[in-house]
């Protein structure tokens, strides 16, 4: 099994893409989540876009689902000829349909009626137009969401934005853990420590761990929030790694607050409850499990 990080910043660091993960069992190829730059990055670690399936969203902030669309056309024209699964927190079938039916739906129109005019005058090619709407979605809830006899995909609630008090403002967000192999990859999502990641994340023997900002920045009421609500420190994710027994972490959605100048200061901040080994997520990062 292998992870590939195809972006890890946050959506205003301009360093980075945005979160997508690629991970590889065998000829599977799994991706979580399709931030920007992730049909991009595809092709820069040489894999073919169309051989991507399933597909799994943590949740529907736009870093997240950017190039959503974008995976869904592109393996199309680049001759997917199945269905493409997307599964993802309650929401995600609405977002896909919008996105075939509505925003899209001149898009597909033109590439369907351009490819019978090159199919009339005797063209020949790769591209599957009809294939763009080849798509099935499933909104889950935590457990065994998906699996083949190779793998194995789990998912569970995990804590990023805690609005109990706005009770018409239904927010999901999910973590999963692919069990391959005699292996176990964990993706966190964006989420501070709750008792999801934790369960998500056991004996874990990569976790892929969201880590937004450095712990020293943790200075005022407005991060004191932040990272209690939303996203983590430096100062947390360490944590997680430990709670759950993981064997090795990597961090990613970093924003530019994390970068080569405190490095080391990061490292500290996890060694101070975790032990065992932490790389620094980099694009294109490939990780062989």
């Amino acid at each position: 099994m292998r992870a590939t990080l195809l972006g890890t910043g946050t959506p205003t660091n301009p360093h980075r893409f945005q979160s997508a993960v690629l991970v590889e069992i065998g000829n599977n190829k799994l991706l979580f989540d399709a931030g920007r730059g992730t049909v991009h990055q595809m092709y820069q670690a040489g894999v073919g876009i169309n051989l991507v399936n399933p597909v799994f969203i943590t949740h529907h902030h736009f870093d997240h689902i950017n190039d959503l669309f974008d995976v869904i056309i592109s393996s199309a024209m680049q001759g997917r000829d199945h269905e493409l699964k997307i599964y993802g927190p309650s929401g995600t079938k609405q977002i896909v349909n919008a996105l075939l039916e509505q925003v899209y739906a001149q898009d597909i129109r033109f590439r369907i009626e351009e490819d019978k005019d090159i199919r009339r005058r005797g063209g020949s090619w790769d591209e599957r137009p009809e294939a763009i709407s080849q798509v099935g979605v499933r909104d889950v809830e935590p457990g065994l969401i998906a699996e083949t006899d190779q793998w194995k995909v789990f998912a569970d609630f995990v804590v990023h934005g805690d609005f109990a008090h706005v009770p018409d403002f239904e927010w999901r967000c999910l973590g999963y853990r692919v069990e391959a192999q005699g292996k176990v990859v964990t993706i966190s999502g964006d989420t501070i420590p709750c008792e999801g990641i934790i369960k998500l994340a056991k004996d874990a023997d990569l976790l892929i761990q969201c880590c937004h900002l450095p712990k020293s920045l943790v200075n005022n009421p407005v991060m004191e929030y932040l990272t209690t609500s939303i996203l983590p420190s430096s100062g947390q994710v360490g944590a997680i790694a430990a709670a759950a027994r993981v064997k090795r972490m990597v961090i990613t959605h970093l924003s530019a607050t994390i970068n080569s100048g405190n490095h080391s200061e990061i490292l500290s901040n996890i060694g101070q409850d975790y032990n065992g080994e932490v790389l620094i997520g980099q694009d294109l990062m490939k990780i062989e499990v």
